[in-house]
């Protein structure tokens, strides 16, 4: 289901507790995200923990529970929508119902369920966002950190689904409608009038929370591997199910040992990179909404080459001259090349601009130029409309977006310096748009950014460090040559 929502889009601020090395960390997502620091800190586990919630919260637990009257959840049996509660039976018969409700108790019900989806949430899916035993994350829980910024003036939001109904929740500052119009005379079903509205309901409380999480995770280099070798278990099941049809070897087979085979092992993120790599060839008519960016072409001139997909073959072809040039399935080609080849495909097919990009670290595999080129290439995400989020380890790409925020503003003979140092005019990011970063002793430490950049020692401790080992060194070796 897709919605429209003419509110102003919010900041998205979210609290951990008890995610991997992570004891507790506040989160809030600016339109470029950066989350640094060393191996084993918990970037991924909070990227992932959060590609989860913001992929699931509209539809778990129950949300019909809003809109019947009837408990929320067995997780807290007395949290239940204060405004909307009965409403889908007069939405059945009328067509729309409508509440008089005031601003201040429409703030209250969004803090009251915000509460309610969040704890339903981490005690029941964060695991399985992990392929995890519940114990595992025992404790563990997200909260969205609600601002007090609820728009006060009117709103719509509203969806269509393939039959051509119409489903919306309009507030015009004094009430508030639910209604659903479409082909007279049709029978409704009632609990599909009770899932559109309830989760468009939930669209309407929480505009912040509105968008669509798109993920790479940091395996994308095997999955362009090994997808096609993943398929061959998805074969061995159908295989399994056409012989339990044979009586004779449906008695020899228990569903638990099948449910044991064939259970992914994979976190979601990763599940879902699969799939979407699985799906590539599908998606090569599609265009997406950002086509006409080109952001793809930024990834032909770092790889010096694109990508076609080739009935279940996804091949890499060279930008050389003709002796030179190549073609060859991806499998073949260079980490890079593969590393890059999904979010090539992002651009051209599925990207849109209420997408949040979750990229575990972007620079794998790449060498400090590209990493460069990659720097500014995440800038004209942004300046598309994508939001983007990262966890990385390179200096040059933090340094490089150090350099598109200086260019933000503006100083003299700008356009020749930009040219100079060859720039594009849309290469820049506006600080106040950045938020970055440092995960480290079980938390994350929020850096500054300002006009000059991201504010981020740890790896100036790091390059002081070595720095200083090679002067010491030098010297040495400097009072033996002359000794």
């Amino acid at each position: 289901m897709t919605a429209n929502d003419n509110s102003p889009s919010n900041p998205m601020k979210f609290r951990f507790k008890k995610i991997g090395p992570i004891n507790e960390a506040e989160l809030e997502l600016g339109d470029l995200t950066l989350i640094a620091g060393h191996n084993n800190t918990g970037k991924t586990y909070l990227v992932y923990t959060l590609y989860g919630f913001l992929k699931m919260w509209r539809v778990w637990p129950d949300v019909e529970y809003f809109l019947t009257g009837d408990e929320f959840s067995r997780y807290d049996p007395s949290v239940r929508s204060l405004i909307v509660e009965g409403l889908a039976t007069e939405v059945m018969e009328l067509g729309q119902a409508r509440r008089i409700v005031d601003w201040n108790t429409l703030n209250q019900e969004r803090h009251l369920l915000a509460g309610a989806v969040t704890h339903a949430f981490s005690e029941v899916a964060l695991a399985d966002v992990f392929s995890s035993p519940t114990s595992a994350f025992e404790g563990a829980s997200i909260e969205v950190a609600l601002s007090d910024d609820f728009p006060r003036g009117s709103r719509v939001v509203k969806t269509t689904n393939q039959a051509g109904d119409t489903f919306s929740v309009r507030y015009d500052g004094e009430s508030l409608l639910l209604a659903r119009s479409g082909i007279e005379n049709r029978r409704w079903d009632h609990s599909e009038t009770v899932e559109y509205l309830a989760s468009l309901y939930l669209h309407f409380l929480f505009p912040e929370l509105v968008t669509t999480p798109f993920v790479l995770s940091a395996e994308r280099f095997g999955i362009s591997l090994f997808y096609k070798e993943l398929d061959f278990t998805k074969n061995r099941l159908v295989d399994w199910l056409q012989m339990m049809r044979d009586d004779k070897n449906r008695k020899r087979f228990s569903p638990v040992s099948l449910i044991d085979t064939f259970t992914s092992r994979y976190a979601l993120p990763i599940k879902d990179n699969i799939d979407y790599t699985r799906s590539i060839a599908d998606l090569e008519r599609e265009r997406s909404a950002l086509y006409e960016d080109k952001l793809f072409d930024d990834i032909k001139d770092m790889m010096e080459g694109y990508y076609r997909s080739k009935g279940d073959d996804i091949q890499f072809r060279s930008k050389a001259r003709k002796e030179r040039s190549f073609s060859i399935p991806l499998h073949r080609a260079s980490s890079s090349a593969r590393g890059l080849s999904d979010l090539y495909f992002f651009f051209r097919h599925i990207a849109r601009d209420n997408h949040l990009l979750i990229i575990d670290e972007p620079e794998s595999h790449l060498d400090t130029a590209n990493q460069i080129l990659l720097a500014r290439l995440l800038a004209r995400c942004v300046g598309a409309g994508l939001r983007v989020l990262i966890t990385t380890h390179s200096d040059y790409l933090i340094k490089e977006i150090n350099n598109l925020i200086m260019l933000s503003r503006s100083f003299p003979d700008k356009k020749d310096v930009i040219k100079k140092l060859k720039y594009q005019e849309d290469d820049f990011l506006a600080p106040e748009s950045v938020r970055a970063y440092v995960a480290e002793e079980s938390t994350l430490r929020r850096c500054e950014v300002d006009t000059f950049g991201i504010d981020m020692p740890v790896f100036d401790k790091t390059i002081d460090q070595i720095n200083t080992a090679a002067n010491e060194l030098a010297s040495r070796l400097t009072e033996d040559v002359e000794a």
